[in-house]
């Protein structure tokens, strides 16, 4: 049997300055010293301290999907997504579940977008059905960046032509999808507003550049030198020195839109509350998350519309960081160590996770046996040679 060790091994060491070059914590060049310095600047070590017993009724949300290729060509898309909450001792828990199956003449675009928006749109809904039963003061704890979700609920212009067409087909469901995930997340808004919920997102980790942006135009008054782009997790990881804290919180609001006309989502969302963004590192040494949260939670009017690209808003006063200080204690509060960076999130994502066995000898079973003998669900040799295993 083939042993790749050896060959690994020699190229480890032939390209070692390489490899090496975006894990170091010292600066290569002038921009990225600036860079770091900025970091520095920029991140915050005074924690609240955690308060023990102290926290929020809550509810956490997270999906997982699956895609697999069929014998004829075809694809398979299964998502499923779990609710599970945590009021006054009691835990609570909602499910829901999707399947599809697109033709092989799928654009291949179409494929894992297809994929992603299923599972957010069971996400979603479940999060908005449970509002109506939420305390003021509660918590729902969303996966992912939220700031980042939102320009990718843009919709495709139908041709009327051929309704019959694969991919206008594609098109027209991935329109209809879309448009309830944003239903949900305007929903949302309305209710940590009117309801005083907080609605917290959290993304494990962040290969978007805007932190590092903002700051430097903020201290710089110009664009930042595309040499020095860099994303806001390796900025974190490189220059904090791995200590606890969090980065000076901002307002966003038109720059996550600014690459699409505006009537793609930007109009449908402008009056929506701008989001607050900072990024947390809850101890020392563990990886810093990334958390998105509508700024009416903290008692700001902004909306959307209202913030322009490059005129974010630094939450920097006294009286600003009281205002977040509430979201960074309901984190600690949660918080269970380096491996469990929020109790419930972190139970979500474990029981939600779709696990390729579960997806191959049980729900593939379940799909042929409800569908009956007169199909057949069937992998792809690829796909029985190497899930079967």
């Amino acid at each position: 049997m083939p042993n790749f060790i050896d060959r690994l091994s020699d190229q480890v060491d032939k390209n070692k300055n390489i490899l090496e070059e975006t894990l170091r914590h010292n600066a290569l060049n002038s921009s990225e010293k600036e860079l770091r310095d900025l970091v520095n600047k920029y991140w915050r070590q005074d924690l609240p301290k955690k308060i023990a017993g102290q926290r929020h009724p809550a509810y956490a949300v997270d999906g997982s999907r699956a895609v697999r290729h069929l014998a004829n060509g075809a694809y398979l898309f299964v998502a499923q997504a779990l609710l599970v909450g945590e009021v006054d001792g009691v835990r609570r828990e909602e499910m829901d579940a999707d399947i599809r199956i697109l033709p092989g003449a799928t654009p291949t675009p179409f494929v894992e977008r297809f994929a992603e928006v299923m599972m957010h749109r069971l996400e979603a809904k479940l999060a908005k059905e449970r509002l109506k039963e939420m305390s003021p003061g509660s918590v729902m704890f969303m996966d992912g960046a939220l700031y980042g979700q939102l320009p990718q609920l843009y919709t495709y212009a139908i041709q009327e032509t051929d309704a019959s067409d694969p991919e206008e087909k594609v098109k027209a469901f991935l329109n209809k999808i879309v448009k309830e995930i944003l239903r949900s997340y305007l929903a949302l808004f309305e209710a940590c507003h009117e309801k005083k919920i907080w609605l917290i997102s959290i993304a494990k980790t962040s290969r978007d550049t805007t932190h590092p942006k903002v700051w430097w135009k903020h201290e710089f008054k110009e664009d930042m030198p595309r040499k020095a782009e860099i994303s806001s997790s390796e900025a974190l990881y490189r220059w904090t020195g791995r200590v606890a804290g969090y980065s000076t919180p901002m307002l966003l609001g038109r720059r996550a839109f600014s690459q699409q006309p505006a009537d793609a989502v930007l109009n449908q969302v402008k009056n929506a509350p701008a989001i607050l963004s900072f990024f947390v590192r809850l101890a020392d040494f563990d990886d810093a998350l990334r958390i998105d949260v509508p700024a009416s939670c903290i008692g700001r009017s902004e909306k959307i519309g209202d913030i322009e690209t490059d005129e974010e808003i630094l939450l920097d006063t006294p009286a600003d960081i009281k205002r977040v200080a509430t979201i960074l204690e309901i984190l600690q509060a949660d918080y269970g160590g380096l491996e469990v960076y929020n109790a419930l999130m972190y139970s979500v994502d474990r029981e939600v996770r779709l696990r390729q066995e579960v997806m191959d000898e049980v729900y593939l079973s379940l799909i042929q046996n409800t569908l009956g003998a007169d199909v057949e669900v069937r992998l792809d040799r690829s796909e029985r040679r190497f899930h079967s295993r």
